[in-house]
């Protein structure tokens, strides 16, 4: 078991050597430019054999899944160097993001470019020859049986932290072919965090906003509780879970989960907590965003009631202030049994998927737990679409009229300051205002019929019928 790569001082002696015969070579010589401690440096760049070159174990590009063997990525971690942890990565830079097991097509076309136009862009390596940026590039080119890659060499007082500020710089040019996946790009964050960065650097690096790393936070937060709630014991007594590669392609979904959360938190705390565990049973199910706005916080009462929890009892936790002996109340207890409900959930999740072994039994009674929930949730998923397109229509005039008189105001607006400027002619007006009265007689008409007891605002608009009509006469 080693850190320090088998082939360290060989590929050392045949870097400095192609660094020398490159320097010593007539005319320009190629160079890579890379942001270096504050400032720009331009790297060195030389030929260098493909299948002495390393992948780099702590690339962010595949951070993320390594979860999906926990054997291979056990040795991963004792021996990263080693031909069974480097086959490990080979494996996982060409896989899918979503699902590491298949080729990602991404990687296929990106084999196909280098195969028609050759190598574009030189990767960058350590004098220990570990790739922190090409690691795909290699991967493809090792496929395709080439002998060579160009790499940028970095300075030999390259530390841990400059590779990982390199990686992360070239990582998010926006010229870059092949971006990181969500969840690494949400790991990527989250180890800066680890590192203490201050919240300035982070954003800057990442080139995103503070409210933006809040809401990355949040959601990384969130899948690693929905991951620690889903943990069951399999059939040799290990704990096996939900894995952060199963969340890959809900990003749109928990982002705007993160909005309607936040937003309604500060109002009503115990409904956003219902509405956060409804909507995370259904991102669990993989219902589409559309389904998910569906979805407030009093959707199963209303709308899927066979999900309806037993509640075991009426009233809520309380919750201890830490540093205090003061208790504040927790959620209620219909979100307890909320979040009982997504758990049972999550957890048959795991007990389902193909990499999970589990009894027989239990594997039945998650299917079975699922299906149920599936058509439950489907059910009230529609119950919901169809009262809502009921309540549009219902609201509908209504949202008309608050419009029509919203552009009087307009109207009164631009009249009033017509007259102060002495541009103001009311023949202008006159055959909008007879359009007007028009539409006002036949909108009295329209609503009175078949009204027993007429309102304010209707009997108005009938007395204005009247009059206009006696006038006319």
């Amino acid at each position: 078991m080693s850190n320090v790569p088998g082939r360290a001082q060989d590929n050392k002696a045949i870097i400095e050597e192609r660094l020398a015969a490159s320097r010593s070579a007539e005319g320009v010589q190629e160079t890579v430019s890379i942001e270096w401690r504050g400032s720009s440096m331009h790297l060195p760049v030389i030929s260098m054999p493909v299948e002495i070159l390393y992948y780099n174990p702590a690339t962010h590009r595949i951070r993320a899944q390594r979860s999906i063997d926990s054997a291979k990525d056990q040795e991963l971690d004792n021996d990263p160097y080693g031909d069974l942890g480097q086959t490990y990565l080979h494996q996982l830079l060409k896989g899918d993001p979503t699902n590491p097991e298949s080729v990602d097509p991404a990687f296929e076309a990106l084999k196909e470019d280098l195969k028609v136009h050759g190598q574009s862009d030189p990767g960058i390596i350590t004098r220990s020859g570990v790739l922190i940026n090409g690691n795909t590039r290699r991967a493809a080119l090792s496929e395709l049986k080439q002998e060579h890659i160009r790499v940028g060499v970095l300075p030999p007082d390259a530390s841990l932290d400059d590779l990982r500020s390199i990686e992360l710089a070239l990582q998010l040019r926006k010229d870059h072919k092949r971006d990181y996946s969500f969840m690494n790009f949400l790991l990527a964050i989250e180890e800066r965090i680890l590192q203490g960065r201050p919240t300035a650097e982070i954003t800057a690096d990442f080139r995103i906003k503070a409210a933006t790393l809040e809401r990355h936070l949040w959601i990384l937060s969130l899948i690693r509780e929905a991951i620690d709630r889903s943990k069951i014991t399999g059939s040799d007594g290990q704990q096996v879970s939900l894995r952060l590669v199963d969340f890959e392609e809900q990003q749109g979904k928990l982002e705007e989960l993160y909005r309607t959360y936040s937003a309604l938190k500060i109002k009503a705390p115990d409904e956003a907590e219902a509405l956060r565990e409804q909507r995370l049973l259904a991102i669990a199910l993989n219902k589409s965003k559309t389904d998910l706005r569906l979805i407030e916080s009093d959707f199963v009462g209303k709308y899927a009631k066979p999900l309806m929890p037993r509640e075991t009892s009426t009233q809520g936790t309380t919750v201890r202030i830490p540093g205090t002996q003061l208790s504040a109340p927790g959620p209620s207890a219909m979100v307890e049994a909320l979040k009982a409900s997504t758990t049972a959930v999550l957890q048959a999740k795991a007990a389902t998927q193909a990499h999970v072994d589990v009894p027989s039994t239990e594997r039945a009674a998650a299917q079975q737990l699922l299906a149920s929930t599936h058509s439950a949730l489907d059910d009230g998923l529609d119950l919901a679409g169809r009262q809502g397109r009921v309540l549009k229509r219902k609201l509908a005039a209504a949202d008309r009229m608050s419009d029509a008189n919203d552009a009087l105001e307009l109207v009164l607006e631009a009249v009033s300051s017509a007259k102060a400027t002495g541009n103001f002619s009311v023949a202008d007006l006159e055959d909008e205002i007879g359009a007007m009265r028009e539409n006002l007689h036949k909108l009295a008409q329209i609503v009175s019929r078949g009204l027993n007891e007429p309102t304010d605002g209707v009997r108005w608009l009938q007395a204005i019928t009247r009059l206009e009509i006696g006038a006319e006469k």
